[in-house]
């Protein structure tokens, strides 16, 4: 609060010195009436040691004597007061300078803005020009969106960006760079967001270096700010189309993968019914030599009927497990139709593909169900042929 009222009572005093001079010591010297308003602001400023703590009083341009600005009182008010104010001073966010493009050559200004500013040069504060004021407030913004993308450095060392080649940023600015409308939070809120994070990075470096690689390297910064909206479209359009290309892809990945996964799941439909039952064809057919002729009521009778018995029990076994297998392979074909339907509606620009990879899937379901179709016929045929020579045992 002290500064703050110590640049208002600065700008006070400063307005109401007459003959306003500089000297060789880059101060401002001039003469101004007093009374107890101004005594007050006189006071501020030494509490802050922006004015000496006597001054001269004067009648007709003679020195009359020297009073300690404490010590003022109303039989003073009759003379004239010499002042001494210094030209630059900065504490506490608060800053005197001679303009706007004094004040933007430090970048630890920039960095961190500050509070309020008189400029002696135009004697105004820095919040009576608004536009100007309100982009100065943004430039933190900026850097520190360059920040993130720069190479790592100390506050007041140029940024360094590489994007296939490399280039120096230093943040300096003059006044006529915020002379037009800057918005930063777009930028901000872009790389903010998590969603596509390292690409944004990547995305910002290669728009920064496309925007600023013809400018020299001190009026990079400058040039940004003041065609700022300009970079932000140029970087959100690339955005955009990164985002399209990388649905493309993610899309791409995706019916891809699902390829692989349900060709997978067709080819094990029969593959792991198959590795169960492969045996029984061969233990039917192993069955015949088991069989003996034998009168009937004989112990070989009965012993040739169970093996029959057996025989059947196991083509049955056989059928039923090929056969129930028809059923999770028309369930695995409609659920992959219905995806690669959908996927082919919502992304026309790859259809084409999608259905292509879709009737490779198609095909191999297609097989896994005449495998299956032939497996049962072939233990049907296997089982055909020991009852015949079954038959011809009892």
């Amino acid at each position: 609060m002290a500064f703050e009222q110590a640049i208002t009572s600065y700008s006070v005093i400063f307005k109401s010195l007459k003959n306003r001079t500089l000297n060789s010591h880059d101060e401002i010297i001039g003469s101004i009436g007093l009374c107890s308003e101004i005594v007050q602001h006189l006071l501020t400023l030494v509490n802050v040691e922006l004015c000496a703590s006597s001054v001269d009083l004067y009648r007709n341009d003679k020195k009359v004597t020297s009073v300690s600005i404490e010590q003022l009182v109303d039989q003073h008010y009759a003379f004239e007061c010499k002042i001494i104010l210094p030209v630059r001073w900065e504490k506490g966010g608060y800053y005197i300078g001679n303009n706007w493009d004094e004040l933007l050559k430090s970048s630890e200004r920039i960095l961190n803005p500050i509070k309020q500013a008189f400029f002696t040069k135009t004697a105004e504060f820095a919040k009576d020009n608004e536009q100007i004021y309100q982009n100065y407030l943004c430039l933190s913004k900026v850097c520190q969106t360059i920040d993130k993308v720069a190479l790592p450095t100390s506050t007041n060392a140029p940024r360094t960006i590489i994007f296939e080649r490399d280039i120096s940023i230093f943040y300096t600015l003059k006044e006529s760079d915020l002379e037009y409308e800057l918005n930063a939070d777009i930028v901000e809120r872009l790389l903010r967001e998590d969603i596509h994070h390292e690409a944004k990075i990547a995305l910002v470096r290669e728009a920064l270096v496309k925007f600023l690689k013809d400018k020299g390297s001190k009026q990079r910064f400058g040039y940004l700010i003041s065609h700022f909206n300009a970079f932000s479209s140029d970087l959100l359009l690339s955005y955009q189309s990164f985002v399209e290309q990388y649905t493309f892809d993610k899309v791409r990945k995706e019916y891809q993968e699902k390829q692989t996964e349900y060709i997978q799941k067709t080819n094990d439909v029969y593959s792991d019914v198959g590795a169960k039952v492969l045996a029984i064809p061969a233990g039917l057919w192993l069955a015949i030599f088991k069989l003996d002729e034998a009168a009937v009521g004989s112990f070989g009778f009965i012993k040739n009927i169970i093996i029959l018995m057996l025989c059947i029990l196991c083509m049955l076994y056989a059928i039923f497990h090929f056969s129930a297998q028809f059923a999770v392979l028309k369930s695995i074909k409609d659920e992959y139709q219905a995806l690669f339907k959908r996927l082919a509606s919502e992304h026309e620009e790859e259809s084409g593909l999608i259905n292509t990879a879709k009737e490779t899937i198609d095909d191999n379901a297609f097989w896994a169900w005449l495998k299956l179709t032939l497996s049962n016929f072939a233990t049907a045929i296997v089982f055909i042929m020991v009852l015949i020579l079954g038959g011809y045992s009892l």
